[in-house]
């Protein structure tokens, strides 16, 4: 028998984040990973707010800035109704200044960026920051989820050794991945069947870049009458290249490299790299999926665990980042009283429903018979609440939106709300009565005739 505050399954950016939070906040974590880090996974292209939140809650931007990994400014698409690349840019100093300023002023710019990684070494990065904020890490697999009278208190595992024992818990965040630990144990995963896709990619070294300053620091989507193709360089001499596809068929290096050169990317003198297992292409299956419900009595879903939408913007890591910053909260919330776990849940699942929904709309919006660049600045914007923030174009509103940043501005929102909450209770003060408080004062105050 093993007692922990908190059980975390799986290791992945979804759940190192909310393990290490939770470990920070001085909780007991036990987080079982059953692969040892480094480990191949796809999804190299990030989204800025993933590093943003990274630094907030865990302080890591100065390791992810030595890290070496390779700087991202924005993505080009060829996507719609005609062949036209355009641009979508993190900073929108960049699309004025791009015409006048060398790849070399670009990187000496103070210009808002993330950043393409090899998520063996982030994902470990990630690890290993969960591991220094006291997460205790088991190599571990996962076997069963533990229940008693309807509520998650654990699960059953199988050690190093291959012993089966019991690991009790008083709340279990399942971040599993695409594995879906929970969700497929009871029945709550729902395809998407309008976005089963594949994914055949490999990694190209002696590529070209994009005819600008951007060169290889940006992400070049292009839509082919197979699906789309990614162009995504790691460093200077790395590329990730590859197809996302619904026809259902594997791909030879061939017949990939045919639909790479139609695609018109700046392949260059680009050969694909034999990794150290051998491997040169690789096929995935990139099927997006909901779950029915993402909390229960006892659990919390994190990252794909929860849902997956389709990686047309880059998203999966910032999903993942994001949720179980959010899901951190809402267990901390559960572990410490201070709110009803039923209301917690409630909000936990209402949130995240807003901004999977948001994403699944403009993933299928992309893939759908409007094809035109403007609809998709203006079906973004539609799913951004008119006070979220003062947005000069359609275009910053796409850019808000699937960056991440709106998200995260929520985010912001209810962690803010939740630290206030636990300093008015140290204090022994009760919000509630400050509020009445405060709008009992407000109405008697008389308003100047000259304000009227």
């Amino acid at each position: 028998m093993f007692n922990t505050d908190v059980l975390v399954i799986g290791g992945g950016p979804a759940g190192s984040t909310a393990a290490a939070m939770l470990a920070q906040s001085g909780f007991h974590v036990t987080l079982c990973e059953h692969e040892v880090f480094p480990r191949h996974h796809i999804g190299e292209s990030l989204q800025p707010a993933s590093f943003q939140l990274l630094d907030m809650h865990l302080g890591l931007a100065h390791k992810i800035a030595a890290a070496g990994f390779h700087p991202k400014y924005g993505a080009l698409y060829e996507w719609g109704e005609s062949n036209e690349r355009w641009s979508v840019m993190f900073d929108k100093r960049i699309d004025a200044d791009l015409p006048h300023i060398t790849t070399a002023d670009l990187r000496a710019g103070d210009y808002d960026h993330s950043y393409h990684v090899e998520r063996d070494r982030f994902d470990k990065l990630l690890l290993d920051a969960a591991i220094e904020k006291g997460v205790h890490v088991r190599h571990w697999d996962v076997i069963d989820p533990l229940i008693e009278d309807g509520r998650v208190v654990g699960a059953t595992v199988k050690d190093e050794d291959g012993h089966t024992q019991t690991v009790r818990a008083r709340q279990v965040i399942d971040a599993s991945g695409q594995r879906c630990f929970f969700a497929r144990r009871f029945g709550l995963v729902r395809n998407q069947e309008d976005l089963r896709h594949t994914a055949i990619y490999g990694y190209y070294e002696d590529c070209g870049g994009l005819p600008s300053a951007l060169h290889r620091y940006a992400t070049l989507i292009v839509c082919v009458p197979e699906g789309w193709v990614w162009f995504i360089p790691l460093s200077d001499t790395k590329t990730s290249i590859g197809l996302v596809t619904d026809q259902g068929a594997k791909y030879t290096e061939e017949q990939l490299l045919d639909v790479f050169k139609r695609a018109n990317i700046p392949f260059g003198d680009g050969r694909l790299m034999v990794e150290p297992d051998g491997t040169t292409i690789r096929h995935a299956r990139d099927w997006s999926y909901v779950v029915a419900k993402v909390a229960g009595p006892g659990w919390t879903l994190a990252g794909d665990s929860a849902g997956f939408v389709d990686p047309i913007l880059s998203g999966g890591v910032e999903f993942a980042v994001r949720g179980a910053c959010n899901a951190a909260v809402a267990v901390e919330k559960m572990l410490t009283g201070l709110v009803d776990e039923e209301t917690v849940r409630t909000e936990y699942e209402k949130t995240f429903r807003f901004e999977q929904n948001a994403y699944l709309k403009l993933a299928r919006y992309w893939y759908g018979n409007n094809r035109s660049v403007s609809g998709f600045f203006w079906e973004a914007h539609r799913e951004i609440k008119a006070d979220a923030l003062s947005l000069d174009t359609p275009l910053r509103a796409f850019v808000y939106l699937t960056t991440g940043r709106h998200d995260a501005d929520r985010h912001y929102k209810i962690f803010i709300e939740w630290q206030e909450q636990k300093i008015f209770r140290q204090l022994g003060v009760d919000p509630v009565a400050v509020k009445k408080a405060i709008a009992a004062a407000r109405s008697r105050v008389q308003v100047p005739q000259s304000q009227v």
